[in-house]
């Protein structure tokens, strides 16, 4: 069964980290899987506050600064 319930799942439209199903929200990120903001990535019609586009943005820059964190320590 579980295999099946993958199959309807695809990579987050935001961070690409987890699986997700429509209006799953990704546990990793938090954005909620909406297929009119996926085919929208400029429009904020949907379920999250921010557009795909600048979720995206956001979670590149977080990325990379939780990155040179490590590096540091």
């Amino acid at each position: 069964m579980d295999k099946f319930n993958n199959l309807c799942k695809i990579p987050c439209p935001c961070c690409g980290k987890s699986l997700v199903s429509e209006y799953d929200i990704c546990p990793v990120c938090n954005w909620e899987n909406d297929p009119i903001q996926e085919a929208n990535p400029d429009t904020v019609r949907g379920a999250n506050w921010l557009t795909l586009t600048e979720a995206r943005a956001r979670w590149r820059a977080s990325s990379r600064k939780e990155g040179q964190q490590r590096e540091e320590r």
